[in-house]
């Protein structure tokens, strides 16, 4: 799951006992965990970045909720800087004591996996009296969780990277039903509805506000990805028409200068009424719930491309050190925290989704933007491909879009540029 620290709403934290209860009441689903842990005993430390301020808040209930079923495990909870988390874990694993159970995102975990760091938990996935529970998470998340032959961790939770609209300002400019048919035609509604200091459209464009994200479905919507199938070359190739595209979007005049604001300042502009199709992420609903702006708003993906239309969205799995001297008790412990209620609940509390199938019906019954999100768009998810050097590529290449983004390279340009920086990443 991207950094991100969500804001609750003193609301949302009221209805927090009205959740459990909820997911309690679920057939199947009581409060108790899938599996017997009486007979461990010892002490395990999980680590996590925040998802809310109250993050060691909501951890406690999964952690209380684990020692009534396992008395003599004790777990300690601790958390990274998401700003920092690659300097902290590598620090946690070169001590030889790193923590037990980790929650890492899908641009880290390789990385990590190729040096050795993590458990490889095929066998403990695989296991026959877990299958039930395995079923229940869908491939695409386990195809996250694996590289170099090896599954290093349970997907547990996602962030989706939608796009907010403003329904006011597209249906004044007639566009409201059609500006998502094509990208033509969210071209032509971004141009209806800009002037007078409103813009149509924003997307991220600064590297260190991880703006690929907003690029990607672009990429998969045109049947192309980073990386080719085998994860030997450059896989790019077939996207110039959509990246020429989005350099066409911010030479337009409809988007706010290139570079010019961060994620946070587009989206207090689009919660001012002053852009019209916004790219986002979903925590950021909390925020317009709490806070409702002066117009009708909803959530929606990018229009569709030549070979599909798809969402972006990164993941977080629990994974198990390799170092840990008690992996049973890490084991059963993400166990627990990955079942449909502690994981549902947790996911209700800091306005992510999950990857379960067989508690979605149930969620966010609160929130109709989350349970659009959760139901119809996790499910067109396609995410990265969790090679080792994922991030460097993602970091490297980012420097030419946002070149390209300015007027200083065509699609093409871009797409060959990009290319020779991951292939030449490759064969380090």
């Amino acid at each position: 799951m991207k950094p991100n620290v969500t804001s609750i709403s003193r609301r949302r934290l009221l209805q927090t006992g009205a959740m459990a209860a909820s997911f309690a009441a679920m057939p199947g689903l009581a409060m108790r965990p899938l599996f017997a842990a009486e007979a461990l005993s010892g002490s395990i430390t999980m680590i996590k970045g925040p998802h809310s301020a109250d993050e060691a808040k909501f951890e406690a209930m999964i952690i209380n909720d684990f020692k009534s079923v396992a008395p003599e495990v004790d777990v300690a909870f601790t958390t990274y800087d998401w700003a920092n988390m690659n300097a902290e874990l590598t620090t946690g694993f070169a001590s030889g004591n790193p923590s037990d159970v980790l929650y890492l995102v899908d641009l880290i975990y390789p990385a990590y996996a190729k040096q050795g760091a993590l458990h490889d938990m095929t066998a403990l996935v695989d296991s026959p009296d877990w299958a039930a529970e395995r079923a229940h998470i869908p491939e695409f998340a386990w195809a996250l969780a694996k590289q170099g032959g090896g599954t290093w961790g349970v997907p547990v939770l996602g962030a989706v990277y939608n796009i907010f609209i403003n329904k006011d300002l597209l249906a004044k400019a007639g566009v409201l039903d059609s500006w998502n048919k094509s990208y033509g035609d969210m071209m032509e509604a971004a141009k209806k509805i800009t002037g007078n200091g409103t813009y149509g459209f924003s997307a991220r464009t600064r590297t260190g506000d991880f703006a690929f994200w907003d690029w990607l479905p672009y990429v998969h919507n045109a049947g192309a990805d980073l990386l080719n199938d085998d994860w030997t070359a450059c896989g790019l190739q077939g996207a110039e028409a959509a990246t020429q595209f989005l350099i066409d979007m911010h030479q337009a005049g409809v988007t706010p200068p290139v570079g010019s604001m961060s994620t946070q300042e587009q989206f207090d502009l689009f919660k001012a009424g002053r852009i019209a199709i916004c790219h986002g992420e979903t925590p950021q609903i909390g925020e317009l719930v709490a806070n409702s702006p002066a117009f009708e708003w909803d959530v929606a993906y990018a229009p569709p491309g030549e070979k599909g239309q798809t969402v972006m969205g990164n993941f977080g799995i629990l994974s198990i050190a390799e170092a840990s001297p008690n992996k049973d008790a890490a084991w059963a412990f993400i166990k627990h925290w990955a079942s449909g209620p502690q994981v549902g609940r947790f996911a209700e509390q800091v306005n992510l989704q999950v990857v379960r199938d067989d508690i979605v019906a149930n969620m966010f019954a609160n929130s109709p933007a989350m349970q659009k999100v959760q139901q119809d768009f996790v499910p067109r998810v396609k995410g990265i491909q969790p090679h080792p050097q994922i991030l460097k590529m993602l970091q490297s290449i980012w420097p030419v879009a946002e070149r390209a983004y300015r007027g200083e390279l065509s699609g093409a340009a871009t797409i060959e540029e990009m290319c020779g920086i991951i292939d030449g990443i490759l064969k380090q």
